[in-house]
């Protein structure tokens, strides 16, 4: 039988105890946990404009959503609906229009071509930023290919948010932009030694 549980930031917690992982502080991030198996879990992760600071000269950035608990994880699937909203002005920070890529890693956003481990739980996938100040864009689907499996046995794995832009002429002064949506990461807790 399904186990529930409700959390905006914090521990995540099975029925009868037994920490499965933590929600990160994020101004708009509530998570619904569920515990389908002893083993097995599903975590949803709502994004109510969620922001994210886009720095000129970078054009890279990421946001920590979650801390799977130690140990192996196995990711069976994982599927995102996102959509980017420019907050700050089109014309004197991130251009409008531009296209931007997304994914999901156990590390946080290092390049603008966000490869390996910075999309390790959801490929990299284009969007359009906002034509319209703070006026959310369409929204970007992704879903993991094919299952995947993480040793956090010495350190726990994170999920971060990772969005970059190609060139420096699609943002011309920082910036701030939310992300709205929703994320699903089916995983499995093999164990720790």
């Amino acid at each position: 039988m399904a186990q529930f549980e409700d959390l905006s930031v914090g521990k995540l917690t099975m029925a009868g105890g037994g920490q499965v992982g933590t929600a990160a502080a994020v101004t708009g991030l509530s998570v619904v946990h569920k515990q389908v198996a002893p083993i097995l879990y599903q975590s949803v992760f709502t994004l109510a404009d969620v922001a994210q600071a886009v720095i000129n000269g970078t054009e890279y950035q990421s946001t920590k959503l979650f801390d799977f608990p130690e140990g192996r994880i196995l990711v069976l699937g994982a599927t995102a609906s996102l959509a980017q909203k420019t907050t700050t002005a089109l014309a004197s920070t991130l251009n409008s229009g531009v296209t931007g890529a997304l994914g999901l890693g156990t590390a946080a956003a290092s390049a603008t071509t966000l490869a390996t481990t910075m999309v390790d739980l959801l490929p990299s996938t284009a969007f359009t930023t906002s034509t319209t100040i703070n006026v959310a864009g369409t929204a970007a689907k992704a879903a993991l290919a094919s299952s995947a499996q993480f040793d956090g046995t010495t350190t726990a794995k994170s999920m971060y948010l990772n969005s970059a832009y190609a060139t420096t002429t699609d943002v011309d002064g920082d910036a701030t932009q939310t992300w709205t949506g929703t994320i699903t990461v089916t995983w499995i807790h093999l164990g720790d030694y």
